[in-house]
């Protein structure tokens, strides 16, 4: 019977990581400027070379997406999550340095990652 409750307990354990874990975001001010609101447009780059106006880094961003089931676990889903936190380092824009997506694993669902520059026009 005690490996019984055992078998148990470990199963719940698994369950309970299954549906735990948030995204995050990771902020690494640079020269941050006046907040915006949350939902502030942003111009989106995949390259800094193709920001055609003078401009400054105002923070770098490092997203990681929700592990469990019921998240979206895509590199798309942890740019958007990414989204509050560049308007609050008041930036104008996004640059994507990277962005991935991490199968399951033994214990999670699958995680979507991104790191990325906020930046701030000048002009």
């Amino acid at each position: 019977m005690n490996i019984r409750r055992t078998l148990a307990f470990f199963a719940l354990g698994l369950i309970a990581i299954g549906l735990t874990g948030c995204g995050s975001v990771g902020v690494q001010p640079v020269s941050m400027g006046e907040s915006k609101p949350p939902n502030c447009q942003l111009d989106r780059y995949v390259n800094e070379r193709d920001i055609e106006r003078p401009y400054e880094v105002a923070c770098i961003l490092s997203s990681r997406t929700g592990t469990t089931l019921g998240h979206d676990k895509s590199a798309s889903a942890a740019i958007n999550n990414a989204h509050a936190d560049a308007c609050a380092c008041g930036a104008d824009g996004i640059v994507v340095e990277s962005a991935e997506e991490q199968g399951i694993t033994a214990f999670t669902w699958g995680q979507g990652k991104a790191e990325l520059k906020a930046v701030r026009y000048l002009d």
